[in-house]
């Protein structure tokens, strides 16, 4: 089995059809056709069902497929990543969803003299952010631990052999549209929040308390908006009375005024840390990034 004949099943079932798929990727249908069946032939697998109207997976293709997928982004990261390009800096950062990390990420851009580098941000799930760290796809993986998890992640984080370096403290905020009812309050309690939409991010199935990024227990929430971006949170809260848990930090550079904060009556806090494959060398742009975590003020 090669990488070119997985990428080869992955533009048939994206085109449903042998004859768009050899067209998209410049080579003979007959080639094409001759390929999967060396390679079902190969796995001893029936990968599509060919039918008048074009071609569909089969349950093993569909199977075959996912891991296919993760083979061909695997190889791509790996080209990408150790190509000879001429790209002298690198870094990789996986984090959960917070505005303060783009502005920090903005300042180490300014920072850079360097003609020739290749930088990557994601805001991702939790779950996913230790993933890309303990493979080696991110440098630096940055997470907010509720001080109430955070022994249990730290044990979490050692079986994947992955640091926790913590760099900031705060507490609980309430964050919604400046014009929303509560938005004078001095602090809030979960009582007075209780008749309000809250919306928080979705973690898939990693939903375990310790890996959300907040702090509500959603099980006695009545009205819950699950989103999975910045942009879209921003826009729920702006357009309605709906509220989020956060840290607190929102930098004026990314917001004009319109969202406001309010303490949550909460005693736990949370702990922000930036994580570190503990089996890989920090490289030095990794280090200069560090740096600006650590100067960060509130």
């Amino acid at each position: 089995m090669t990488i070119q004949q997985c990428k080869y099943v992955l533009e048939i079932a994206k085109c449903g059809s042998f004859n768009e798929a050899a067209k998209q990727l410049f080579i003979a249908q007959s080639s094409l056709s001759v390929s999967v069946k060396s390679l079902e032939k190969e796995l001893n697998i029936k990968i599509f069902e060919r039918q008048g109207t074009g071609v569909y997976l089969t349950e093993e293709g569909a199977e075959f497929v996912k891991y296919a997928s993760q083979i061909c982004e695997n190889n791509d990261f790996i080209m990408e990543r150790y190509s000879d390009n001429g790209v002298h800096k690198k870094l990789y950062i996986a984090t959960q969803h917070y505005d303060f990390i783009a502005d920090i990420f903005g300042n180490f851009l300014k920072n850079i003299k360097s003609e020739k580098y290749r930088f990557s941000i994601r805001e991702i799930e939790t779950h996913n952010v230790i993933k890309e760290v303990e493979t080696g796809h991110s440098d630096i993986g940055i997470i907010a631990i509720k001080e109430g998890d955070y022994e249990i992640m730290r044990r979490y984080l050692g079986t994947k052999k992955i640091a926790f370096n913590e760099f900031l403290k705060v507490s609980p905020h309430v964050f919604f549209r400046k014009e929303h009812p509560l938005a004078k309050s001095e602090k809030l309690s979960t009582k007075d929040l209780k008749e309000y939409p809250y919306v928080s991010y979705e973690q898939g199935e990693h939903n375990s308390s310790f890996f959300t990024e907040e702090l509500m227990d959603t099980a006695y929430i009545d009205k819950h908006i699950e989103i999975s971006d910045r942009a879209t949170l921003m826009n729920v809260l702006m357009l309605t009375d709906s509220y989020t848990i956060g840290t607190g930090i929102m930098p004026s550079a990314l917001n004009k005024g319109d969202i406001v904060s309010v303490p949550f009556d909460r005693e736990e806090a949370y702990i922000i840390g930036y994580l570190l494959n503990d089996e890989r060398k920090v490289s030095s742009v990794a280090e200069a990034f560090i740096d600006l975590l650590k100067k960060y003020n509130i």
